[in-house]
């Protein structure tokens, strides 16, 4: 019955983790609307998150259930913290102000192939046909959103030294985001079973938080926080809807399912996408798309069933 229970609760955990992380495209590119550069709107989304991390710690020292930290683990979740909730989560915002949120969405949901072929690559681990299909055909969907996305603008010019149209570097932006994410994804699944979800989740995003700070004050222009009310409002969901409460549900539900169960359920993030795009945003929401969208997630799920046999890299649910 405990079983049945931690499964039915690990699912949930998942699911929902999946869908809040997936509208921070929505209010990112609201607050967009009014100005903000990415590198004041990531350092407010972690500034008021912070808070909620800290006093995660202190309830764990509080309840006891504080565990201690090697050496090694506290590195590994240092590096980890600043390879998703960092580097990821300033290239995927960094990648939304040239690319609509449902293509975002999209890139960054090609992270299993990207863990696969790092496992490939780095690890000595095989590679059946069967998931070299799987990895082409989620490729190929991206390649059909591009295509469908050419006439899509959001006014923004890449900079002068980059010789890409504004969707191609916005492309490549994220995709490096995803890329990031899935070096976390490789390496975080047993330091969360020994730390516990909500202590590695608050060490990680304090890492990742002192990061962005440091960036934010070698920049030196602190009147850049001078923003509008809708810009707090939107930094405040960001961080706490759509950061703290999902990146604590996914490592819960990597806890109790695995990070491949964890991953599996995670696919159903670009969808709710997609439709708020289009609802709140008034982005593309053509045939092409969900065609698309149909090739790239049929793909990752066929990649996952394959998994199962052949034994690969782990996968979790995008946090950044």
């Amino acid at each position: 019955m405990s079983i049945t229970l931690n499964s039915s609760s690990g699912f949930l955990l998942a699911l929902g983790a999946a869908a809040l992380f997936s509208i921070k495209a929505i209010f990112v590119k609201l607050a967009y609307r009014h100005g903000v550069d990415v590198e004041t709107f990531i350092f407010l989304r972690m500034a008021l998150a912070l808070p909620f991390y800290l006093a995660i710690l202190a309830l764990l020292h509080k309840q006891g259930q504080w565990r201690p930290v090697s050496r090694r683990n506290l590195i590994l979740t240092i590096a980890l913290g600043l390879c998703s909730y960092y580097l990821a989560s300033f290239l995927d915002l960094q990648g939304l102000r040239y690319i609509s949120a449902n293509f975002e969405r999209l890139i960054i949901y090609l992270y299993p192939t990207l863990v696969l072929i790092l496992g490939w690559l780095f690890l000595g681990k095989g590679v059946s046909m069967r998931q070299v299909l799987c990895i082409l055909g989620a490729y190929v969907g991206i390649l059909v959103i591009y295509w469908q996305d050419q006439n899509f603008t959001t006014g923004v010019l890449p900079p002068q030294w980059v010789s890409l149209d504004a969707i191609s570097w916005g492309a490549l932006l994220t995709f490096g985001s995803a890329l990031s994410f899935s070096l976390y994804v490789a390496f975080s699944e047993q330091v969360i079973k020994t730390l516990g979800s909500r202590q590695f989740t608050a060490l990680a995003m304090m890492a990742a938080s002192a990061a962005i700070a440091l960036h934010f004050t070698i920049q030196g222009d602190w009147s850049r926080l001078q923003q509008p009310w809708q810009v707090y409002s939107y930094a405040l969901v960001v961080a706490f809807v759509c950061t703290v409460i999902p990146s604590l549900m996914m490592s819960a539900a990597i806890q109790q399912i695995g990070s491949a169960s964890t991953g599996a359920i995670g696919t159903s993030g670009p969808v709710v996408t997609l439709v708020a795009a289009a609802l709140v945003l008034g982005e593309p929401f053509s045939a092409i798309h969900l065609l698309g969208m149909a090739i790239i997630i049929g793909s990752l799920v066929l990649l996952k069933g394959s998994n199962k046999s052949a034994a690969p890299a782990k996968s979790a649910a995008p946090s950044s």
